[in-house]
């Protein structure tokens, strides 16, 4: 069969019932019998270090600003820059990123507006073209400022989740903006699942959503083609939208993925060498936010670990983070893996001077 040859299950939507056409479930794994294989990564020579960057919803849209377009593209153009730095330093680019506060203002939108409101699967499909599309316009705008031009491709991306995981009857996932305890009351009384997130005494509160486990994503072979040839993509965004299959059927869920945890799993699939996770402090602290706060430095997955399981780090904040570093570490490569955890300011000085948590697997 030719490449660009339809596959024949492609057309199978404009067949009448009776064509004789036989369903075949596609199974339970993220993969799909394509007759064009993706390269091969595990093991496999570079001329540059692939590097997985995860950005956190905030390079998009700082905590307190109102979150209108112009300001999430300042915000954009200052990510942009640091990503191209990455760049020019050497290395091979597949970049994700939050959208929990994009999502969470989309379904307020959404209930608060009269044409019918859209489910959260569809409302985090939606974030993902918009913040994509945001992207994608200021990396081409940095890199021809400040580099040289450079193709951008951005993939929509579904990740496959256990429609059977404990986490889907347990909220956890904060979206949407932060309010204060009269907002978060009255979302209460509309059946939205609420919590106070920080102690700041000013708008504590934010919609906590299920956050599935991510098992793989659907668009894997794509992935992989496109960063075969490019030195940039742009997917994952907002952890996807959470499927899972019944009789070989993709459904969506009403749930959101955490971007860390699926970064580190795409970034196993892609046998990459570094883990970035970029957040607005400078690393992963010890005792945060008492007198005996520290920052820790260079520290195995096993010892990082240890405090995690402690209970170190908060699920709704640096536990997803902590837990993706240690993963993407002790999963198993021939290569010398490193996840990195730092400040968006701190991208490149992190990846090359080791300024931020930086773990090991030994």
């Amino acid at each position: 069969m030719a490449e660009n040859e339809p596959l024949d299950e492609s057309d199978s939507e404009s067949r009448p019932a009776d064509a004789g056409f036989e369903h075949r479930p596609i199974g339970d794994g993220p993969q799909f019998d394509l007759t064009v294989e993706p390269p091969e990564f595990w093991g496999t020579p570079r001329e540059k270090p692939l590097c997985m960057i995860a950005l956190g919803g905030n390079a998009i849209k700082p905590p307190d600003a109102d979150g209108t377009f112009a300001e999430q593209m300042a915000a954009l153009e200052r990510t942009a820059a640091q990503i191209v730095g990455v760049m020019k330093a050497g290395y091979k680019v597949v970049l994700t990123h939050g959208n929990g506060p994009q999502v969470g203002s989309l379904l307020l939108q959404q209930e608060q507006a009269n044409p019918p409101a859209q489910p959260l699967e569809a409302c985090g499909a939606m974030s993902q073209g918009q913040i994509g599309y945001m992207l994608a316009q200021q990396m081409y705008r940095q890199l021809e400022q400040r580099w040289k031009h450079v193709p951008v491709a951005c993939l929509l991306t579904q990740t496959v989740i256990d429609p059977d995981d404990p986490a889907l009857e347990e909220p956890t996932k904060p979206v949407g903006p932060f309010v204060d305890e009269e907002r978060a009351t009255a979302m209460d009384d509309q059946g939205m699942t609420v919590k106070k997130v920080r102690e700041t005494g000013d708008r504590d509160y934010r919609r906590v959503v299920a956050s599935p486990e991510p098992k793989g994503i659907v668009e894997e072979v794509p992935v992989k083609r496109l960063i075969d040839q490019r030195d940039l993509v742009i997917c994952g965004g907002g952890g996807g939208v959470p499927v899972a299959r019944d009789r070989g059927e993709i459904d969506g869920y009403e749930a959101v993925v955490d971007k860390d945890r699926l970064t580190q799993t795409i970034g196993h699939t892609l046998d990459a060498d570094y883990l970035l996770v970029l957040t607005d402090e400078d690393g992963v602290y010890l005792d945060y936010g008492t007198d005996d706060e520290r920052r820790i430095g260079e520290i195995t997955a096993t010892e990082l670990r240890k405090h995690l399981d402690a209970g170190e780090f908060p699920e709704g904040s640096m536990g997803p983070k902590v837990e993706a570093a240690c993963q993407f570490v002790e999963s198993g490569s021939r290569r010398e893996r490193r996840a990195v955890i730092a400040s968006l300011d701190n991208a490149v000085t992190a990846l090359e001077e080791g300024n931020g948590t930086v773990v090991t697997e030994a």
